[in-house]
């Protein structure tokens, strides 16, 4: 794909907007402001590290998983399966003031039918970060948008489908979209993604104890106490780019254990690009201090492991990993004691469960955040096919769910008394 590079007009409202079909919008509103969308190379995308994020420091998309770290790394290990996407926005100096980190997948609706898919770096079934998003300087969201937008737009014949998953709902990215969308016509679709537990770390942990069932501050307390008196016991937070890879390594272990007892593998072990992923992404991490594996130790050997980002004060879980026989014990739970109780001392501000509703994390707490995912269908020929077969696929899924659950949990019962 080579690059292209054309002008575009600020607005004031989306509902104003018109596309003439050559990549420009004009604008109804008082003042305009020349804006410039390039397609970006590999080249291009190695070198815009620094560039890159510090317009994401400015952004309201700031998080880790937008990183240039994350989103190159992510694109040197599982790239060669996509065509690059990555559109640049900048202003008349030449500023940037945006970018859109996407890329084109070919995917296939019933597993058959096969359509070219815009998406985010990042998203796909084997690795999922949460909060992606468009990254904006902050006088520019909403023209920034328009801007990404026509140039979807002028370059239709490369895409069926638009596909933007978890989309923080805070965001105006997914309903901006979706309105310009239907604006020109196209079909789409808003989903609700899979909740993010988080803990707000204010206060103390004592007064954080205090705010507890005292049911749940009896069990979080008797459990630590409990292994304490029974064994030595050792809490590390590793970070230092010369421990970090054997730290994860015994991560792995750890975790394929414990799938490997549920009869599934773990995440890492799902395709073999995930282990050298993580392992190139805490390499370059660790150099900036965005890294952490908290490993907690009995009679000097790991029971459990938890591998989590930190970034601008606050702390994302990815994974945890624990030793089979130390399970009974709570080894888990008196784990993420130690790990908060850390937490409320140094001073951070959050800590982000990340994607899933697990138990245990309903534990530590209530609060939840919900990502959104938009799609979007082109109305080409095949567009409107590839539509079509998907809204069946999604009504014949619908339809079947309560009869597959029905039998998974009937089938989990005969496997429990069995």
């Amino acid at each position: 794909m080579s690059e292209g590079i054309f002008p575009i007009r600020d607005r004031v409202d989306f509902a104003s907007a018109v596309h003439d079909g050559h990549g420009t919008i004009t604008m109804n509103g008082e003042g305009t402001q020349s804006l410039t969308v390039s397609l970006l190379n590999t080249d291009s995308f190695e070198a815009m590290g620094k560039e890159w994020n510090q317009l994401l420091e400015t952004s309201a998309a700031k998080t880790l998983f937008l990183t240039w770290e994350w989103t190159f790394t992510w694109w040197q290990v599982y790239g060669s399966a996509y065509q690059l996407f990555l559109l640049k926005v900048q202003d008349k100096t030449g500023k940037c003031v945006g970018l859109a980190p996407f890329k084109i997948a070919r995917r296939y609706t019933l597993g058959i039918i096969p359509h070219r898919q815009v998406e985010f770096i990042g998203y796909c079934r084997l690795n999922l970060p949460d909060y992606l998003d468009l990254i904006f300087a902050p006088d520019y969201q909403e023209q920034g948008m328009l801007a990404v937008w026509a140039y979807l737009m002028d370059h239709k014949h490369l895409w069926d489908t638009l596909y933007f998953s978890d989309i923080p709902t805070a965001s105006g990215t997914h309903s901006g979209l979706s309105l310009l969308a239907k604006e020109v016509g196209l079909v789409t679709e808003m989903t609700t993604g899979t909740p993010c537990p988080y803990l707000p770390l204010t206060g103390s942990w004592q007064a954080y104890l205090k705010s507890l069932s005292p049911n749940a501050r009896y069990n979080i307390q008797r459990k630590e106490k409990r292994l304490v008196k029974s064994y030595p016991l050792s809490f590390e937070e590793i970070s230092a780019h010369a421990h970090i890879q054997e730290a994860l390594e015994d991560l792995f272990h750890l975790h394929k254990t414990v799938w490997n007892a549920k009869g599934e593998k773990g995440s890492f072990d799902r395709h073999p690009l995930n282990k050298p992923f993580h392992r190139r992404l805490v390499d370059r991490l660790s150099e900036l201090g965005w890294v952490m594996i908290y490993n907690l130790k009995i009679d000097g050997k790991p029971a459990a492991l938890l591998y989590a980002y930190t970034y601008d004060n606050r702390v994302f879980l990815y994974q945890m990993g624990r030793e089979l026989k130390w399970t009974e014990w709570g080894i888990g739970q008196v784990l993420m004691q130690f790990i908060l109780q850390s937490l409320f001392k140094k001073g951070v501000s959050e800590f982000d469960f990340l994607r899933g509703t697990e138990s245990y994390k309903y534990h530590w707490t209530k609060l939840e955040r919900v990502n959104m995912t938009l799609a979007v269908w082109n109305m080409t020929a095949w567009g409107k096919i590839v539509c079509m077969i998907s809204c069946v696929d999604r009504w014949g899924r619908r339809l079947l769910s309560p009869i597959r659950r029905s039998v998974k949990e009937a089938f989990l019962k005969i496997r429990t008394r069995s």
